[in-house]
């Protein structure tokens, strides 16, 4: 009995101190990246440049494949321990008679054992694989072993594995193989080098045959599928693997151990592209970038997203990878550039949701001074005055920096960070340009932040991947943060659908075809880069036009290098829903306003016009720019409450403009009404505002240049008063130093010291600042 169970022993011991190494059986594969359906988009050779797509289950595996193999290299496989004595003693009887060795003894799970430890053919390596042969017998199943050895097995050059083959030969998966094609696959690895299909075809075509041949001696295929499979064609060369979406595929790979969820050994990275998406947008950015390339515009960048799942249906970083005197290979989408413009729709988002503003609202266009910054219009021309609406439909730079000054600094950069914006750096860095573009975005997570506007202010991250893996609803609802009223969101949506604006391309004019879009287009300072971005309930679409390198060029504008670009991808890309729209919050609700303040009216405004608001958000503070006066009949004075008993006057309406804006419009030609002279009788101080100092600015410290003459060195001193009063009084350490009117021009030569300046409208009401003047 001891004597029987001591080959047990044996072995028990030598698996003890001789494992079978696991890991060797599934050695690094290839990486695929696919699109959202499975379709290939790129591959990549595993980490020592191989060629390995392996199989996870004997089921993907073609039967007809299986059965070459088994009929070929081992019948009896689903029936012996590893090792066929019988085949042993059968293959050395014949190896003997022929003088050489003519064929081998060996099962698939003893080539399996040889394929996991290479060896030289050797009687004790023969024993080690027998040894081996038993450990895989025991420790797996017999599909198991058959497909850890169709992953391994060699067809030449780099290719590893049956999937490789199928693909790199044939252009199909292995489960697709026909019958010739299976025994081809079957025949090579006996020798993989000598019957290399792009080396030596006729030498696997004869081992083809001999193949085909057992596989109908054994009954497995009939005369006339053996003579079929003899007729289909050898191939003489590789199928070139697809190459599409090559910066988001190098991006993905670079991140892969990230991706696991949904990935046996990273191999297989399903991404969210649709190559219908990704094909189209790629020929469109090629085609329209065409005509601009001969005007200093190198290349350019698509990002394409469901607007409701936030997935990336395109990613096209360049127009051409391969093109070097672009840097095609620099992923546009990933590229920190200023948005230029494109930021303002959202400081008009929380302006509306803090109820500063509706579209209505009379913003003012006028010079402004903020501490040294003094922000001007594109076109460096100032309005005086405009709606929110028309504001952010010409893209006015001053209306939308005083509401950021308004709303504090902070507001728009926590936004934005919350929102998904993860290049922007420390909050410090930023001044009041953060809103014309004065930092770094990429295109990809612009876009995703217009996604969020197109979800009525519910923002979340993008997504590059498909996970397969079930999700629970929390973890869902925790990546998606409600930073804006749903209000809110349909408001701006709307603002931006206007179709009469400077940044709407001329070509689409006229084209009854385009579905309808809210869009923002965005320039960079210097012309350097080129922005549109635009959304709808299906698509959300960004572009970018520009130079890798930073090059301006006149031609890089919004409206006349992307917007077309975007246009022409909404009109290609939109399906069947394009006619659909957002449907408006059942909150929101329309209001008579006055039509010059877009305030709600009051007794005195004399014309009205409708305009949408949030209940109990909105403003409800009333048209505070109509006034009522009383006029004296007799002489053509105001009159007051304290000076009108005893006189006769009649009523009169008038428009008085705040000092923000009264002194810019007198100045510049604009029809401001002018209030009659007060009672000169009348002590009383009238309300209103007081005078706004415009120059010199608060907080500058002035410098006295010793190489330039002082009167040279004058500062202009400039204010603003209400439009009740153009009179206007300068004090400097309560001395009077200018008398006249606001709108004429007036300088201080400097004198070093700290100095108390006070201006004083003909009103009574003044605004003092100290100024510092250095030597």
């Amino acid at each position: 009995m001891a004597f029987c169970l001591m080959p047990f022993c044996l072995f028990a011991l030598a698996n003890w101190f001789f494992p079978l190494p696991k890991e060797k059986l599934q050695p690094l594969p290839s990486t695929v990246v696919m699109d959202r359906n499975g379709e290939w988009l790129r591959a990549f050779t595993s980490s020592d440049d191989m060629w390995r797509l392996p199989e996870t289950s004997l089921d993907a595996i073609s039967p007809r494949f299986q059965t070459a193999m088994l009929t070929y290299e081992d019948q009896w496989f689903y029936h012996h321990w590893g090792i066929n004595p019988v085949s042993l003693v059968s293959a050395t009887v014949d190896n003997l008679k022929a003088g050489r060795v003519v064929r081998g003894g060996s099962t698939i799970t003893m080539q399996l054992a040889r394929l996991m430890e290479p060896k030289d053919r050797t009687l004790p390596n023969k024993f080690i694989e027998m040894f081996r042969s038993l450990q895989l017998e025991l420790t797996y199943t017999k599909s198991e072993i058959l497909t850890f050895y169709f992953n391994m097995l060699p067809y030449g050059g780099n290719i590893v594995g049956s999937g490789a083959a199928a693909r790199l030969y044939f252009n199909k998966p292995q489960s697709a193989l026909s019958f010739g094609e299976a025994a081809l696959l079957a025949a090579i690895p006996n020798s993989p080098e000598r019957l290399r299909l792009d080396r030596f075809p006729e030498r696997a075509r004869k081992a083809r045959k001999k193949v085909l041949l057992r596989m109908r001696d054994a009954g497995k295929i009939s005369e006339q599928q053996m003579q079929e499979a003899l007729q289909e064609p050898i191939p003489t060369k590789r199928y070139p693997l697809p190459f599409k979406a090559p910066h988001l595929s190098r991006l993905l790979t670079s991140k892969q151990s990230s991706f696991t969820s949904q990935n046996v050994g990273n191999q297989w990275i399903r991404t969210t592209i649709d190559q219908h998406y990704q094909d189209t947008a790629t020929r469109i950015l090629r085609e329209r970038l065409r005509p601009l390339q001969g005007q200093g515009v190198s290349t350019g960048a698509v990002v394409v997203l469901d607007t409701k799942s936030r997935e990336v249906l395109a990613m096209v970083g360049s127009h051409d990878f391969f093109y070097k005197a672009s840097a095609g290979q620099v992923n546009g989408t990933l590229a920190l550039r200023s948005p230029g413009s494109t930021l303002k729709p959202f400081i008009y988002a929380l302006a509306i949701d803090k109820g500063l503003i509706t579209p209505q609202t009379l913003l003012f266009d006028v010079p402004i001074d903020y501490a040294g910054y003094t922000p001007i219009n594109y076109d460096e021309k100032f309005t005086g005055y405009v709606t929110a609406r028309e504001a952010l439909a010409r893209s006015l730079n001053v209306p939308a920096v005083n509401l950021y000054a308004e709303m504090g600094n902070n507001h728009l950069y926590g936004f934005l960070k919350q929102a998904g914006i993860s290049t922007l750096s420390n909050q410090e860095e930023y001044g009041l340009s953060l809103v014309l573009g004065g930092c770094g975005i990429n295109l990809l997570e612009l876009t995703n932040l217009y996604a969020g506007l197109a979800n009525m202010g519910e923002f979340a991250p993008y997504k590059l991947i498909v996970d397969s893996n079930t999700v629970n609803e929390k973890s869902k609802e925790a990546s998606v943060s409600r930073l804006l009223r749903p209000e809110t969101s349909w408001i701006v949506t709307e603002m931006l659908t206007t179709l009469k604006r400077p940044d709407f391309p001329k070509s689409f004019e006229h084209t009854g075809t385009m579905p309808k879009v809210a869009w923002k287009t965005g320039t960079s300072y210097g012309h350097r880069d080129a922005w549109s971005i635009g959304y709808s309930p299906e698509l959300t679409i960004g572009v970018w036009i520009g130079n890798f390198d930073g090059t301006g060029a006149p031609i890089l504008s919004g409206s006349e290098a992307a917007a077309p670009i975007l246009f022409a991808l909404f009109t290609a890309l939109s399906g069947e829903k394009a006619h659909q729209w957002f449907i408006e919050p059942a909150n929101l609700k329309i209001r008579l306003v006055c039509a010059l303040t877009g305030l709600p009216l009051s007794p005195h405004c004399l014309t009205s016009t409708s305009d949408v608001y949030i209940p109990g958000v909105s403003s409800v503070r009333e048209c505070h720019i109509h006034k009522n006066i009383q006029v004296d009949i007799a002489t053509g004075e105001r009159l007051c409450s304290s000076c009108r008993p005893g006189r006769q006057f009649r009523k009169e309406t008038i428009t008085v403009w705040p000092a923000e804006v009264a002194t810019w419009l007198n100045a510049n030609g604009f029809a401001v009404p002018q209030l009659p002279p007060h009672n000169a009788d009348c002590t009383r101080l009238l309300a209103g505002t007081q005078p706004i100092i415009l120059s010199p600015a608060r907080g500058t410290v002035y410098h006295i240049r010793s190489n330039v003459p002082v009167e040279y060195q004058k500062i202009r001193l400039s204010a603003s008063v209400s439009g009740d009063t153009q009179e206007i009084f300068w004090f400097l350490n309560g001395e009077l130093i200018f008398k006249g009117k606001a709108v004429d021009p007036t300088f201080l030569t400097p004198v070093a010291g700290k100095h108390e300046l006070t201006c004083i409208d003909g009103a009574g009401r003044s605004t003092s600042l100290p100024l510092t003047i250095t030597q």
